[in-house]
């Protein structure tokens, strides 16, 4: 089962769309939990595509490098994006690699997590916009 600080496939929801993203890439796990019958996981997106200007990386992106990305799987080094979280069910079609009760794991790093969480914490003190996504709990029609 999924376990805080695990780096899974996720199809991760687009901003201006709802339901899943329509392509897996590698998320990291904060949390997971249960609402009612629905399973769910609270997960940080990642990217490694970055637009930003000048030497500094914006306060938002956490940085795992090339080695720690290719251990995960991954071509290429990318950032935890502490500003974008969702809590999504647990499903195939949020998680492709689920069979049954089972996600396959790229990797663990309880304590990389324990760092997005407090720049999260930053981050919403300081007034930052914080894109937050709950699709673990179905609203009524």
């Amino acid at each position: 089962m999924l376990r805080r600080g695990d780096y899974v496939l996720c199809n991760f929801p687009f901003r201006e769309s709802r339901g899943p993203g329509p392509s897996p890439h590698i998320v990291l796990c904060a949390a997971t939990g249960r609402a009612g019958q629905t399973s769910f996981a609270i997960v940080f997106y990642t990217t490694s595509q970055t637009d930003y200007s000048g030497l500094q990386r914006p306060r938002q992106y956490l940085f795992v490098s090339k080695a720690q990305a290719i251990a995960l799987g991954q071509k290429a080094a990318f950032v935890v994006d502490a500003s974008r979280i969702a809590r999504l069910p647990l499903t195939p079609e949020y998680f492709p690699e689920m069979a049954g009760d089972t996600i396959a794991i790229r990797g663990n790093d309880a304590d990389f997590v324990a760092k997005v969480e407090e720049r999260l914490r930053e981050l919403i003190a300081s007034g930052s916009n914080i894109a937050r996504v709950d699709a673990a709990i179905r609203k009524p029609t």
